[in-house]
């Protein structure tokens, strides 16, 4: 079962991968590469449950046991080259095995170890953010069948996730201040928001798809809202670190409304200033590569800083962002991709 390509997206993805590779690099104007982390989110909320309610809608069913396998090839390989590279380089820069770190990483358990604990797991740091989206894997089937069964126009389906998201917003919020800063922004109960954001903006683009979107409206869209919603997200994260208590009050809702208003525009729009320039070959190649670039990127970062620790920024950023699209590109042409061949075994008919 084969869906609707935008090459745009992958653009997007080039996006929210740089801002975390520019901020983990220590640019100074991003303090913080969490804006990247929610683009990711809202994307991954949109694309799940597009697939999902469409095998449903489709099939009259969903394969738990098909999105299961699928998920698994498409995120598992990557990231157990990632740990087998911890594992080998950390020891051979002198520091102790990092067992706990990669149980932690490979049982997609890492967020909570830095919710509830505080855990810095240094070159796997960046796994908090693959726990939740795969905690999120685990019950979304089920709501979108449960969704799915109940309701029947789109539009009422978006507005139902719409709801809940804003309900895990106002949790969040009213936690701010109670809760440590790494519990808000590392539990999934908290932050799923971003993803149920994605999830709802699938089914209005079912909704809308059948009228099409007004030609006005695309043109605001495309020309205003969406380059302004752009902006803003290059914006805020050189104005506030993601461990602001602004960000739990109102701030993660309005990164997710932003990337949800990009998102919009490069799937629905037709007037677009941003998809061309997003569906560029560059930003196509590094959105396909973006998931082993984010990956693979904080362990040479730690490694580069241990080779050259004393080089100018710009010499180490440039051997940081220049290795890991090098290590990138060749595991998902010589590693990612064999096992991305397998998913069409476990496709709907």
């Amino acid at each position: 079962m084969r869906h609707t390509y935008y090459p745009a997206l992958d653009g997007l993805r080039t996006i929210a991968v740089g801002i975390v590779l520019c901020a983990h690099g220590g640019v100074t104007w991003f303090r913080s590469g969490g804006v990247g982390v929610d683009i990711f989110f809202v994307l991954s909320g949109f694309l799940i449950t597009t697939i999902l309610r469409t095998e449903r809608q489709r099939t009259g069913a969903i394969s738990f046991r098909n999105f299961y396998a699928r998920r698994f090839l498409r995120l598992a390989p990557a990231l157990f080259l990632t740990c087998a590279v911890v594992a080998v380089a950390k020891p051979a820069f002198g520091e102790a095995f990092p067992g706990t770190d990669l149980a932690l990483a490979l049982s997609y358990t890492a967020n909570w170890a830095q919710a509830l604990y505080g855990h810095y797991m240094t070159w796997l740091n960046h796994c908090w953010s693959l726990a939740i989206e795969e905690q999120f894997y685990l019950i979304w089937p089920l709501v979108i069948l449960g969704i799915e069964r109940g309701v029947r126009a789109p539009g009422t389906k978006a507005g139902l996730l719409l709801a809940g998201a804003a309900g895990i917003a106002v949790y969040r919020a009213w936690h701010v201040g109670v809760w440590t800063d790494e519990r808000i922004n590392f539990g999934l109960d908290t932050r799923m928001d971003s993803l149920m954001t994605g999830a709802a903006l699938s089914y209005l683009v079912q909704a809308v798809e059948a009228g099409k979107l007004p030609d006005g409206v695309s043109q605001v869209l495309g020309r205003v809202f969406a380059p302004l919603a752009l902006t803003t997200l290059f914006l805020i994260p050189n104005i506030v670190t993601w461990y602001s208590p602004w960000m739990g009050w109102i701030g993660y809702v309005l990164v997710a409304g932003l990337a949800a208003t990009v998102l919009a525009d490069l799937v629905l729009g037709r007037h677009s200033l941003l998809a061309p320039v997003l569906a560029t070959r560059p930003m196509v190649f590094v959105g396909k590569i973006s998931y082993g670039l984010y990956l693979l990127h904080l362990p040479v970062y730690f490694a580069v800083e241990k080779v050259i620790p004393d080089a100018p920024l710009v010499v180490r950023l440039g051997w940081k962002v220049g290795v890991s699209l090098a290590l990138a590109t060749m595991s998902f042409y010589w590693f990612e991709k064999r096992f991305l061949k397998l998913k069409d075994r476990f496709e709907a008919a």
